[in-house]
């Protein structure tokens, strides 16, 4: 990136493909008489002419980010023969300055662009026709993020994954650039180092192993207004300090986000959160026994802490998947929540007419 080109992509043949970006949010960038079409061409045609450089092992691309028109770039883009460019050239010198040999228009041409134009007549024609047999026009959709998103559908990765993996991508090049230019070296990425970081990825969230969570912490303001609530009670009467049950509201939080985001997306059937509801309520009422046979002799509020300290270290998968740390102890949240399972041995009785403290 910014090295050859704006963007170029090197082969290890000699090959390479210099891209020129451009912009279309507002103006043309190749309309006929667009500086930043001429102004392109020109540096292309010097860099052409520089020695040792291989003209017919390039390939000279101009991308810009949305359809546009322009006469002069189209039969620049569909010339692929030498004679092709050679009349494509010819008539894109008429056009600007005239028919030859007089070119009466040539002194009408605007003085932001007269040098480039120049320099793009007058080179060397089998130079020039060589290039403009070689030039690429490429249009982006007007959305490159849209397009990038297109290109990862076009792989064999989960639709509900396109987002998530086009954003780290994204993020990993321009964190890898940043850190080469801030130790003063060429931006260029290998190739392999690239695939690494797309098939690591993609098998990290998009190989049925693992369930990333898109949740977010809630604060603190946020987390007291569940305090009133039944799974909070349920903490206050085993005694747990103030931090803990902070930490309870942001695993119901996030575990509730975290259902309704992988159904939508198709990551996980509804149906499924059922039968792992059923596996915690299997599981709490067996640990609720062990709890009562261990530690019959402590207090009811410590028998709590311990049955609630054993539940949130259980670790149950959906879907044969991984989930997020705070998602099974949500999870059970939910269900104290619903007084479907609770802490305290008489958590039932218990909660009747009782405050959060």
């Amino acid at each position: 990136m910014e090295l050859l080109d704006d963007v170029a992509q090197e082969d290890g043949a000699g090959g390479v493909i210099l891209v020129q970006s451009k912009s279309a949010l507002t103006a043309n960038p190749v309309a006929d008489r667009a500086k930043s079409l001429w102004k392109t061409l020109s540096n292309w045609i010097e860099l052409a002419a520089s020695p040792g450089f291989e003209i017919d092992k390039a390939i000279f691309e101009l991308y810009v980010s949305r359809p546009v028109e322009g006469s002069i770039v189209e039969s620049f883009a569909k010339a692929d023969t030498p004679e092709s460019a050679r009349l494509a050239i010819a008539q894109a010198r008429t056009l600007l300055w005239g028919s030859a040999p007089d070119y009466n228009m040539k002194k009408r041409v605007s003085v932001e662009i007269a040098p480039y134009v120049e320099k793009v007549f007058t080179a060397d024609p089998d130079l020039s026709e060589r290039l403009i047999c070689n030039f690429q026009l490429t249009q982006g959709s007007g959305s490159p993020q849209a397009d990038l998103e297109a290109l990862v559908r076009s792989h064999p990765v989960s639709p509900s994954k396109v987002g998530d993996i086009t954003n780290h991508l994204c993020g990993q090049v321009k964190r890898h650039i940043d850190m080469l230019l801030e130790t003063g070296k060429p931006a260029v990425i290998a190739r392999n180092d690239f695939h690494v970081w797309y098939t690591s990825f993609v098998q990290k969230i998009d190989r049925q192993t693992v369930l990333s969570s898109r949740a977010h912490p809630p604060s603190e303001e946020i987390s007291r207004e569940y305090l009133p609530d039944n799974f909070i009670r349920q903490l206050d009467i085993i005694g747990l300090p103030y931090e803990e049950k902070l930490e309870a509201v942001s695993d119901y939080l996030m575990a509730s986000f975290d259902r309704t985001d992988w159904a939508v997306r198709g990551e996980v059937d509804e149906s499924s959160f059922d039968d792992l509801n059923d596996v915690l309520k299997r599981s709490w009422k067996n640990k609720q026994r062990v709890c009562r046979l261990n530690h019959r002799e402590r207090s009811e509020q410590e028998q709590g802490q311990f049955l609630y300290s054993d539940c949130m270290q259980f670790a149950a998968p959906v879907q044969a998947m991984y989930t997020p740390g705070h998602f099974i102890p949500g999870c059970f949240h939910m269900l104290a929540d619903e007084l479907v399972v609770g802490w305290h041995p008489n958590y039932e009785t218990q909660l009747k007419g009782k405050k959060v403290a």
